[in-house]
């Protein structure tokens, strides 16, 4: 098998809250966060399993906060999906919208994560 990743996934205890790029909350209302449990991360992307029904090629504004604390908001793409019969089903979402010094906090929490 041939691997096709531009940049390689690390295992990761974040927390993300994901919202629908589309949905609109007034002023004063929080926004709903869609409960989901994180599998790994990379500069390019982040897996994750959740009972919730994503669609592919949908987009999501997320807040991701790393387990050193740093947090970073980005849009994702939903890009695979698989379910094998279990209740969640496993993502695979590429960063579409995401700054560089962003891309940077990942890299260095994977360079630190390594020598752990």
């Amino acid at each position: 098998m041939v691997e096709k990743r531009v940049y390689n996934r690390f295992k990761v205890d974040a927390s993300i809250g994901l919202r629908h790029i589309d949905d609109r909350y007034p002023k004063g209302i929080s926004e709903k966060k869609i409960p989901v449990n994180v599998i790994n991360i990379s500069k390019g992307g982040i897996a994750f399993k959740s009972e919730h029904k994503f669609e592919l090629n949908s987009f999501y504004n997320t807040w991701i906060t790393l387990d050193n604390k740093d947090s970073f908001d980005a849009v994702i793409e939903v890009v695979r999906m698989e379910n094998l019969g279990e209740v969640e089903t496993t993502y695979g979402c590429r960063f579409i919208g995401m700054t560089e010094e962003c891309k940077f906090k990942i890299e260095v929490f994977q360079i630190v994560s390594n020598y752990e």
